[in-house]
């Protein structure tokens, strides 16, 4: 679990990833946790390069109601599915492809074989992008933020449509029917 020290005049005290995440996406107390994986867990000498984290928090049928009603009047939820275009953008793909290349080139080294696993497609990297997002439901709606660096802490913004590749993202989505928030954190830095 990841802790983060918050200062204040009242003094010290700690907020860890589901707390954060909680506070981030207004998740009711009586919604259970039912997953919590960070990595790396704490911060090493440069913070938590890398970070990833999955979450899952089941709501009650009314916490659930009242949830989706605010979620769905605010407009900054999107139904499902998520464009293509959209993930494409929010996983780098396109940036990651062309800099996998040039790196061969800046070395003078062959290009490895398209489609192999040291040259994938566009396509390979979206589906395994795309596998390791919350995307297993077909009824609900999603939201994505980023803050640009420092994803735990720094103010969001909320992305209904990319024009650019993100660095880092919060990625929820709200599964109408088993009535659970999912939430993906990746930074790539």
């Amino acid at each position: 679990m990841a802790l983060v020290f918050i200062f204040s005049a009242q003094g010290c005290y700690v907020r860890s990833d589901e707390q954060i995440l909680r506070g981030e996406f207004g998740i009711p107390a009586s919604a259970k946790t039912i997953l919590l994986e960070a990595s790396p867990e704490k911060g090493e000498w440069f913070g938590r390069e890398g970070l990833r984290i999955s979450a899952a928090f089941q709501f009650d049928d009314a916490d659930f109601q009242r949830y989706r009603i605010e979620a769905e009047k605010c407009g900054n939820w999107k139904p499902l599915p998520v464009p293509r275009d959209f993930l494409m953008r929010m996983g780098g793909i396109k940036t990651t492809k062309e800099r996998s290349l040039r790196t061969y080139r800046e070395v003078a080294k062959t290009v490895p074989e398209e489609g192999s696993v040291y040259n994938p497609t566009e396509n390979q990297l979206y589906e395994r992008f795309r596998s390791q997002l919350p995307l297993d439901t077909e009824n609900g709606i999603y939201q994505c933020r980023a803050a640009g660096d420092d994803i735990m802490h720094k103010p969001k913004v909320i992305y209904t449509s990319l024009q650019n590749d993100l660095n880092d993202f919060m990625f929820a989505v709200l599964d109408t029917d088993k009535q659970v928030l999912r939430i993906r954190v990746s930074a790539s830095y």
